[in-house]
């Protein structure tokens, strides 16, 4: 069997953390220190503990562990492996019955925020859903249909009578911030423009283990493909950040998501994110050079021009958008390009024309037209002042 299919298969279904253990148990430390909130509350979210349900588990059954939060981990044999789906919850967070849990086991309120933080971070998922779809997943797997029985563990908490009480101190967020600094590292690099920080930032927050053997315990994002989408959300609000536009983004990421949507497979779609933001942020670079010192209308406009130059746009059209009158654009635009608006259009034309004639085999009369100057003729007066030779003789020269 390939577990490395399996087991991204069910984290796909349900969007939840699959481990798999072999012989090496290494992976249930990083579970421990991932996912067990408190050892006094979940006994049976340590190592140890662990290990031992490993030891005793019968095939053909799944064992679901509840604990006193109502976190649940299930746990199946399957192939002559174990495999841990989870942790996840039943139930949406409940304030008051938290409070009470941690007040009756002498845990004090500076937990609270942080249990909240915890809780909610799982996805929630009926146990009905968890064992019908990992059942469906077995038996997709096995050369004939598996019938797994059903067993529940719960009620394990140790007491603590001769314990001494917790000390009242703030707790730890230091993950969280570090979470937070990260992300925000991260949206400025993009921001910026600046391609090679942002890789080493992107691998910050996406970090993966090296091996698809290992679990994917290591995001600071829960649920992995939540996490692609908020990246991919928050850089395209940095990348608005920086005055790129938001056609020029939708087009990067557009397509990024019409692959990662062809694509089942968890790294390839992380490698389509990495893609999708190398893209991005060498657009915002490009972005932030060509620019120039241009105020924030006339930069609306030019990037207006940009993606329209071969329309007829009428003035009006493009002073309101500027909020000038006609003759307060015109005179603006000329002072910050050097240029006026009509000689700024011709060259657009012209620069897009004659990459034309240089990459394609397209008629001059084609390219004409497809720039926005129906009349050949005028094409190539217009096409001459810019370049001094006509778009024949051009692509003659660089052909």
């Amino acid at each position: 069997m390939n577990v490395s299919i399996f087991v991204s298969l069910i984290r796909s279904l349900l969007k939840a953390n699959v481990l798999c253990i072999e012989e090496d148990k290494g992976n249930l430390r990083l579970f421990e220190e991932k996912f067990c909130f408190h050892e006094s509350l979940q006994p049976m979210f340590t190592v140890n503990a662990l290990s031992y349900l490993m030891d005793s588990a019968q095939d053909n059954t799944y064992y679901e562990i509840v604990d006193i939060l109502n976190v649940c981990l299930l746990f199946f044999r399957f192939s002559g492996q174990t495999f841990f789906i989870g942790p996840y919850v039943k139930t949406e967070y409940n304030e008051k019955k938290m409070q009470e849990i941690l007040a009756k086991n002498r845990i004090p309120a500076s937990y609270a925020t942080s249990l909240k933080l915890y809780f909610t971070a799982f996805p929630l998922l009926s146990s009905y859903h968890m064992q019908d779809t990992v059942s469906a997943c077995i038996n997709a797997f096995s050369a004939s249909p598996i019938d797994l029985s059903y067993r529940r563990l719960q009620g394990f908490h140790e007491t603590f009578d001769s314990a001494p009480l917790f000390q009242a101190e703030s707790v730890d967020y230091s993950e969280l911030y570090r979470k937070y600094d990260a992300e925000n590292h991260f949206l400025k690099m993009i921001e910026t423009g600046n391609v090679e920080k942002m890789l080493t930032a992107y691998a910050e927050i996406s970090m993966l283990s090296s091996s698809d053997k290992q679990p994917y315990l290591t995001s600071i994002y829960q649920n992995p493909l939540s996490g692609l989408s908020i990246v991919r959300a928050l850089a395209r609000k940095a990348a608005e950040s920086s005055g790129l536009s938001v056609i020029t983004i939708d087009e990067i990421t557009q397509k990024a998501i019409q692959l990662m949507t062809s694509s089942l497979n968890y790294r390839e779609q992380v490698e389509i994110t990495r893609n999708m933001l190398l893209e991005l942020t060498q657009a915002v670079r490009s972005h932030l050079l060509h620019k120039g010192n241009y105020s924030a209308p006339i930069n609306r406009v030019i990037e207006y021009l940009s993606f329209h130059f071969s329309q007829e746009i009428p003035l009006s059209y493009l002073s309101d958008m500027a909020h000038f009158s006609d003759s307060h654009l015109s005179k603006v635009f000329k002072k910050e390009t050097g240029t006026t608006i009509s000689e700024y259009i011709a060259r657009l034309r012209c620069q897009h024309a004659a990459q034309l004639l240089k990459d394609t085999d397209l008629s001059v009369q084609e390219i004409s037209n497809y720039v926005g100057y129906p009349d050949n003729n005028y094409f190539v007066k217009v096409f001459k002042k810019q370049y001094g030779i006509t778009p024949t003789a051009f692509r003659s020269k660089h052909s």
